[in-house]
């Protein structure tokens, strides 16, 4: 009776799924087991019988295949604990598709399945982001008459979350206890903390911790819980109350754990509260790990203060915490941004004799570097390396390069390797296309420029404003400064807003043509526009004013600019 009851409500659950367990070929029905001795002896004498299946030498696909095979031609067939194991295996390996269409197999030719078998092919609907399938094998628990547990019903939960199907993972929380369908555990209710606040709904989240915490259940929210919270705060900005929830641990009797420091020091870290951050960590009651030296780090090294963050390696060797890949990687970026390649290259060298691989974002970053100084040798040199370090390049890796090409005039060189990251399947993004359209309008190749451009948006990508600019510029440098404008206030239209820099570009090409009215209408026309012109706006117009003899105009301009200067 209760089976059917709880069928009936889990039918209620899944209602809105496409699939039910009929329309799959795995629910076929499920055997009882084929064996069942009544002594000892017997038992003895049947598992002595088999022979032994090494699953620790499963390294790849082929090799699960080739030993289900084996399980499945041996007489009689092997206990279900065996087939289980090869599906953990195969799951394991992240297999998903391989791990059903086994399991689809077992059912078919009648080999034992139990509760467990059912739960592992529902964990891989679940991974492989179809919990729908899950859902209709969770038919064939009451079809068996097994009770399906409370890690059956997390994994499913899971899934949902996965692929943001949020309110429906919450009625099944709900469900679950208002018809006894079995208990949720600490594990069920952090997992649905996690997707609350992944999905940026920290409200509901906070919400769901309140309930527990003056609930009168067994169940109270763990360290985890409260960590999980305390991080969706800061990744939505709200950084005081994070730390408020942090401060009330201790009175709720939660200790925290490595992973709440490191929520909150990189939530204040980067909101670039340091100070307050820099002071928990020195009343931390747990060790510091390279998660959280590396938070420090990042954040120093973007603020510009990269010797304190090398001085960072000091410290860490003093408290036993060995640096990564990723302490070093921060560094050498903060480095190259302050154009101090010889000190990025001797932090890329320590990371070399400490015995650390640089992966492809160290050589990334020292692009990077090199692109900026105009040091194309350099950049060609590494991007032609990466390979022998057995890297793959990426598409960051092939931005850069595009840059220096095209920085260096060197067009046709630039569109012979964008042919190449598309040959090997590089995907480019929104930036590759906006550096190709800049690339091209910088070559006066206006019309190439245009076709890249309808390319895109062939391809699903939205041309955002940076794009708009490059083929304004091209335009105003292609002495085409009418179109440019046309095409300047086309821009809300296609649900853009030209920025300062837009701007910046029209003012300096109608100057240059002596329209100085028609300049200064769209300087006026900033404010308006939630703008305020910058100090390049106004050596435009300062450079334009001087040329045309206008003093008193240009005194006016210039006292402006020291005014914002001065509030700058």
């Amino acid at each position: 009776m209760w089976r059917n009851h709880a069928a009936m409500i889990l039918g209620r659950i899944i209602s809105n799924s496409s699939f039910n367990s009929s329309t799959l070929p795995i629910a076929s029905f499920l055997v009882k087991p084929r064996f069942n001795f009544d002594n000892l002896t017997h038992q003895i004498k049947y598992f002595s019988a088999y022979p032994r299946f090494d699953f620790g030498s499963i390294r790849e696909p082929n090799d699960a295949v080739d030993l289900y095979r084996k399980l499945v031609s041996t007489e009689p067939l092997p206990s279900v604990k065996l087939f289980n194991k090869l599906l953990s295996v195969v799951v394991k390996m992240k297999e998903y598709s391989l791990a059903l269409d086994l399991f689809d197999k077992l059912l078919k030719r009648d080999a034992p399945v139990n509760h467990y078998t059912l739960s592992i092919a529902i964990d891989g609907c679940c991974r492989l982001k179809r919990p729908d399938f899950g859902f209709a094998i969770l038919g064939l628990f009451f079809k068996r008459g097994y009770e399906p547990d409370v890690v059956t019903f997390n994994i499913l939960i899971k899934g949902l979350l996965l692929v943001g199907r949020i309110p429906e993972a919450a009625k099944v929380l709900g469900k679950l206890s208002a018809y006894q369908l079995c208990e949720p555990d600490e594990y069920t209710y952090n997992t649905i903390i996690n997707g609350l606040c992944k999905a940026g709904d920290i409200l509901q989240a906070i919400e769901l911790l309140c309930s527990l915490e003056n609930g009168k259940g067994n169940c109270k929210p763990d360290v985890y819980a409260y960590s999980i919270v305390i991080d969706g705060l800061c990744k939505e900005g709200k950084v005081d109350e994070a730390l408020q929830l942090f401060s009330s641990l201790g009175d709720k009797g939660i200790s925290p754990d490595i992973v709440t420091y490191n929520s909150i020091i990189e939530g204040l870290c980067n909101h670039r509260r340091e100070d307050e951050a820099e002071d928990i960590f020195k009343k931390m009651i747990v060790c510091p790990d390279v998660v959280t030296c590396n938070i420090f780090v990042d954040a120093w090294c973007r603020d510009g203060n990269v010797e304190e963050a090398e001085h960072m390696l000091v410290s860490m060797k003093e408290i036993d915490v060995h640096p990564n890949i990723v302490t070093y990687n921060a560094l050498i970026n903060g480095y190259c941004l302050q154009g101090k390649m010889d000190e990025a290259g001797r932090i890329f060298q320590l990371a070399v004799n400490s015995g650390i691989k640089p992966d492809i974002i160290s050589y990334n970053s020292l692009m990077n570097g090199y692109c900026k100084m105009g040091r194309v040798d350099e950049v060609s040199r590494l991007f032609a390396i990466i390979p022998a370090k057995r890297l793959e390049r990426n598409v960051v890796s092939y931005n850069i390069m595009l840059h220096a090409l095209f920085c260096e005039g060197k067009c046709e060189d630039g569109l012979k390797l964008f042919k190449e990251m598309e040959a090997l399947q590089v995907s480019p993004n929104i930036k590759t296309y906006n550096i190709l359209l800049d690339g091209l309008c910088g070559a006066h190749h206006i019309a190439e420029a245009f076709s890249m451009l309808h390319t895109m948006e062939d391809k699903g990508f939205i041309p955002d404003i940076v794009a708009y600019n490059a083929l304004i510029e091209g335009l105003c440098n292609d002495n085409r400064v009418g179109e440019a404008k046309d095409l300047f206030d086309e821009l809300p239209s296609k649900g853009l807003q030209p920025d300062v820099i837009t701007y910046n570009i029209l003012i300096g090409a109608l100057c240059k043509e002596g329209q100085i009215e028609e300049a200064k209408d769209l300087f006026h026309e900033l404010p308006s526009k939630g703008l305020q012109p910058d100090v390049i706006t106004y050596n435009i117009l300062i450079g334009a004013l001087c040329k045309e003899g206008q003093i008193e105009r240009l005194k006016i301009c210039s006292m402006r600019l020291d005014i914002q200067r001065f509030a700058a």
